[in-house]
């Protein structure tokens, strides 16, 4: 086994003559909540799409848990243990939020999903229905599995988009803002959800986020890019009180986001 279950280095992306990342080094550990944050245009994105195989690195590696993810297919991270949310929602939206989760179980199924067939495919659907209803309820959505996603409000659609990844049965689960568009409530409630995917279900989670109290409320360590370059890398009260990701990014949200 790797000594980290996530690590990159040298990873640079350029599309024509801009360099979004630029010599990127970073690891991830098992069991650790790890932020990846920076201004607008830093390239975070860029970073979880590098790792996601959407994108082609122009140079650098990527591992996860020793295998060198450059040389698997994109259609094929999920299985490794990967698996990511986006800034924007990816639901479908007419779907109910049950099935909409039964779509993130696909990769553990062995037969079609929802198979209506006997044997092996009728126990996985049982299994996996089970499951969704364990996941709504312990989110407090279990009175809304059978709603139309398009109907819940926004935050819950965060969560819905959240546990379906957690469907996939992930060790390292990328969130993408997931509090983006949330109000304080929605934000409290889903960085205790974060909280209780590491404690509870042993998930391993790298978030990129602009919400600075909640970073620095959940992540055991940040990683901070500026331009497309690591400019720092610490904990929370590291990060704080660093000159330059104070200059760079952090300004009065210090004093907002103490540990």
């Amino acid at each position: 086994m790797s000594e980290h279950l996530l690590a990159a280095s040298g990873l640079t992306k350029r599309f024509g003559g801009l360099t979004a990342v630029d010599g990127v080094e970073f690891h991830v550990d098992e069991g650790e909540i790890v932020g990846l944050i920076g201004p607008n245009g830093a390239g975070k994105t860029t970073v979880f799409n590098l790792i996601s195989r959407f994108l082609e690195p122009t140079a650098g590696a990527i591992t996860f848990d020793g295998v060198d993810l450059l040389r698997v297919p994109p259609h094929k991270v999920i299985g490794l243990g990967i698996a990511r949310t986006f800034q924007n929602l990816g639901l479908f939206p007419y779907m109910t939020v049950r099935d909409n989760l039964l779509v993130g179980r696909h990769n553990q199924f062995h037969g079609r999903i929802l198979s209506l067939a006997v044997g092996v495919g009728r126990r996985e659907e049982r299994a996996a229905a089970a499951e969704v209803g364990e996941m709504l309820d312990a989110f407090g959505l279990g009175a809304l599995g059978g709603a139309p996603a398009s109907m819940l409000p926004y935050g819950s659609q965060k969560a819905v988009e959240l546990i379906r990844a957690l469907m996939a049965k992930p060790r390292l689960v990328l969130l993408d803002e997931p509090v983006a568009g949330m109000n304080a409530t929605e934000t409290q409630t889903m960085g205790q959800f974060i909280r209780r995917v590491r404690e509870e279900r042993g998930v391993t989670v790298l978030l990129v986020e602009h919400d600075m109290s909640l970073v620095m409320e959940i992540c055991d360590r940040i990683v901070v890019l500026d331009f497309g370059r690591k400019i720092a890398e610490g904990t929370p009260r590291e990060i704080q009180t660093n000159p330059r990701v104070v200059e760079a990014y952090l300004g009065q949200e210090v004093d907002r986001a103490q540990v």
